[in-house]
């Protein structure tokens, strides 16, 4: 699609590359190069599992042309747990692993202070209830751009006065939202503009079996809405215009189907969300998107057009397809202990941070990237259709 050969084409231009894996640079051949934007990955985790460390991985390998990691902040693993079998873990698997990279347990004014030059980018990846604080010292510390992990604080009262402190130091935030990059879903987007009144289906799977559901749901107690769904519900919120004070209508729709889940509710283990969700939502301008969500369906992601004259599916597309999924087949082999979505989703990984380091570079707003406003909104509509859905599915 030429929407997709031009956004991949500016990709690349702005300092997206795929690239084989590469060994760590030096630190001072780091500095004898062009300007590149200094990542601070704030929140790493452990190797194989944490969304941070993931990143950090891509940036030491060479992933994006116009970024380095210059910084580790580890609050447990460098902190409290530095002496636990994790802590041992994080040691061999991370510190030693990455010699170039400045590591400490907390953000501070020292944060950046053995990088090269450039902008200096804190990329949040914590626990969502402490990216709050992390956001802040941040600010603090002297960050000029945020890339925030997804959906970025608790609750829209604390992400609104976060986006507030950093419109106020005049820092732009961008938001760890990949599907909207993905060739998946702007290819779709531009069959729906080319066909006007047809309907996008978003779909999101995961693989986890029934029996750990109430295991998932104590891990993930914001709950799926404001989990799992919170990638479709900003696309929602960014591309259709969907907000919690416009939406007039909630469809549940019926089971029918591997990505016709149907809405399943359960209270397990003392908490009660959903297993599965399928709603259409209609605004006030009869705008309408329908966003299907399921925890135990296997993994991916994908996005269908459908012609509601006739029915007519228009466009299907998976995320992970044809020779892209072979590459990730055997990325899972090579690396059969990773979670699964670092490895289905890294190339909108390290696209995104391309593409931000590139804008933070260049003093402009990356094209297409969800920023903070688009989250507040996201979290909003989550909060408000949990109790929508939970009222309907009682009666």
């Amino acid at each position: 699609m030429a929407a997709t050969r031009i956004l991949v084409a500016l990709a690349v231009a702005q300092g997206f590359q795929s690239k084989p894996r590469l060994q760590p640079r030096k630190l001072s051949a780091l500095k004898s190069v062009a300007e590149k934007a200094n990542y601070a990955v704030v929140g790493c985790g452990l190797p194989s599992r944490g969304m941070g460390w993931f990143h950090g991985l891509q940036l030491v390998e060479g992933a994006c042309a116009s970024a380095r990691l210059s910084d580790v902040v580890e609050p447990w693993f460098l902190g409290p747990g530095k002496d636990s079998d994790a802590g041992a873990e994080f040691d061999a698997g991370v510190v030693q692993a990455w010699p170039d990279a400045r590591f400490s347990d907390a953000i501070s004014d020292e944060t950046w202070s053995t990088a090269g030059p450039g902008p200096k980018v804190a990329l949040i990846a914590g626990r969502t209830v402490d990216n709050p604080g992390f956001f802040r010292q941040a600010l603090e510390a002297g960050a000029t751009h945020i890339l925030l992990e997804k959906p970025g604080a608790p609750s829209v009262k604390e992400l609104e006065a976060m986006a507030a402190e950093a419109k106020a130091a005049n820092v732009p935030v961008f938001m760890g939202f990949i599907k909207n990059i993905s060739p998946y879903f702007t290819e779709a987007l531009e069959v729906a503009h080319n066909n006007p009144g047809a309907l996008v289906t978003l779909t999101s799977r995961n693989d986890y079996a029934k029996e750990d559901l109430a295991e998932c749901f104590e891990r993930n107690a914001e709950g799926l809405l404001k989990n799992m769904a919170i990638h479709e519900i900003a696309l929602a919120c960014q591309f259709w215009g969907m907000r919690a004070d416009n939406v007039v209508d909630v469809i549940c729709n019926p089971k029918g189907g591997k990505d016709s889940p149907g809405c399943d509710m359960r209270t397990l283990g003392g908490k009660t969300d959903f297993a599965s969700v399928d709603i259409t939502l209609v605004n006030s301008s009869g705008t309408k998107v329908r966003i299907s969500a399921d925890r135990c369906s296997g993994d991916g992601c994908c996005a269908t057009v459908t012609d509601t004259s006739n029915g007519v599916v228009l466009y299907q597309q998976e995320m992970v397809g044809g020779e892209r999924a072979k590459k990730v087949a055997a990325e899972a082999k090579a690396h059969p202990d990773w979670f699964s979505y670092l490895y289905t989703q890294a190339e909108e990984y390290a696209k995104l941070k391309g593409v931000c380091a590139a804008h933070a570079l260049a003093g402009t707003t990356p094209p297409g990237v969800a920023t903070i406003e688009i989250a507040c909104e996201a979290l909003k509509l989550a909060e408000w259709l949990t109790p929508e859905l939970q009222k309907k599915l009682k009666k």
